[in-house]
């Protein structure tokens, strides 16, 4: 079902794609044709024109009354005569022409200016005008184009009427297009988002599963390195014990026992420290807080690795900072100072004593474990907190080098962290740090 579902996501991603791409191309080409309809009703603007007519007309009338009482002389009648000509020309040109066509009132402006036009001599002889006919021909073309005029503001008030609702029902369809462009866009946007996070999910997956490999690796690596000196102990003594068991004295085979149960001890914690890291990745261990009494936390970790190994010394000293309770899961806080002085403890001379020592700062609490051992190589120090992994200097020395790694992993349980700090051949400080 998955392998189907991954067919057809690519199709229909594509056909995705392709209706984003035809909507937006409608919605740009219906606002390309609405301003273009709005382009062209600026051109077919005819009032301007019909109406420069009539005043030209009712201009000329104006100035043939002023002629018959000797206000103005021929000059003047000729301009007034040269403009209404001009506009009468204008409405007769070829698009103006039709445009009165359409309106039905062409043959009667035309008619009327043609009358104007064998008029001309009388129109430019103030002495001639007496009678009132030219007034006549002047107040009809007026009318005329009026009423052209009336008809041109109906037709356009009607067209851009017409071109309202066409606009109107463009604007829905961008609007509709828009929305399903924002519609198919998200759901583009979904299924990138998906995909990315099945590719990031498949990563992390293969880089754990690449992970894991390692470290089981690492884990068959180190069975066959650790197990084989206490299983190789073992085997020796009981093979004494069989062979010699009856010679052998009561302080010999005790001796013997000793060292099978410290090499049976050696695999446990191996074992233990394994357990406990697959219970760790799989998240089965959880943090239960509860409030701690700080000094008696510390003397409890100290004294228990003090009967554990009654000939070494461990300096215990907490500063007067350290608040007298401290909210923290008991158990994981004892496992993690118990790992650390164990490691302390191994990785130092036996003549050379062990420091513990507690400070707070800024709502935290700092915990040293201070050794004088053999130190951790500068170029290893990265690698000091990964599980199984075992310094160069600490070969000769047993362990499963899974002690830091799992002290880490609890602190961080915790809300804290442990940081390492060595000198090659001088020692090494590993700080537990943890809130308050």
């Amino acid at each position: 079902m998955t392998g189907r579902r991954g067919l057809l996501a690519y199709p229909l991603s594509m056909i995705g794609v392709v209706l984003f791409a035809g909507l937006l191309v409608f919605a740009l080409w219906r606002l390309l044709d609405q301003e273009a309809d709005l382009r062209g009703t600026a051109t077919d603007n005819m009032l301007w024109t019909i109406s420069q007519a009539q005043v030209a007309a009712y201009q000329l009338d104006a100035a043939l009354g002023r002629a018959r009482h000797g206000e103005v002389g021929d000059d003047s009648l000729r301009l007034r005569y040269n403009v209404l000509h001009s506009r009468m020309a204008l409405l007769e040109a070829g698009p103006q022409a039709r445009y009165l066509e359409t309106l039905g009132q062409r043959a009667e402006i035309e008619r009327i200016a043609d009358d104007i036009r064998s008029q001309e001599t009388a129109f430019l002889d103030a002495s001639a005008q007496t009678d009132g006919t030219l007034q006549v021909l002047l107040d009809s073309y007026a009318r005329a184009t009026g009423r052209a005029a009336n008809a041109a503001m109906v037709t356009q008030l009607e067209q851009i009427g017409g071109l309202l609702d066409r606009q109107h029902g463009a604007i829905l369809q961008v609007i509709g297009a828009i929305t399903a462009i924002v519609a198919i866009g998200t759901l583009i946007s979904w299924r990138m988002l998906s995909s990315l996070q099945a590719e990031y999910r498949a990563q992390v997956s293969l880089t754990r599963e690449r992970e894991m490999r390692e470290a089981y690796r690492g884990f068959v690596a180190l069975v066959a390195h650790q197990f084989q000196t206490p299983l190789a102990a073992i085997d020796s003594s009981m093979q004494r014990i069989l062979r010699k068991g009856a010679a052998m004295t009561r302080d010999e085979i005790q001796q013997r026992a000793r060292r099978v149960r410290g090499s049976v001890a050696q695999l446990t914690d191996l074992m233990r420290a394994t357990r406990e890291s697959v219970r760790l990745d799989a998240g089965q261990i959880d943090m239960q807080p509860t409030t701690c009494d700080v000094c008696k936390e510390l003397d409890t970790a100290r004294r228990s690795q003090l009967d554990a190994h009654p000939e070494r010394t461990i300096h215990l000293e907490i500063g007067e900072s350290v608040p007298a309770m401290l909210v923290a899961d008991p158990v994981l806080l004892q496992q993690i100072l118990d790992n650390l002085l164990a490691n302390a403890l191994a990785y130092s001379p036996p003549n050379e004593p062990v420091a513990m020592q507690a400070e707070a700062s800024a709502g935290r609490l700092l915990i040293s474990v201070k050794d004088r051992g053999t130190g951790i190589p500068l170029a290893e120090m990265p690698m000091v907190f990964e599980p199984f992994f075992r310094t160069s200097y600490t070969t000769q020395i047993a362990g499963s080098g899974m002690g830091l790694h799992l002290s880490r992993q609890l602190a961080r349980l915790m809300g804290g962290d442990i940081r390492a700090q060595s000198s090659p051949g001088v020692g090494s400080t590993f700080v537990l740090d943890v809130p308050l």
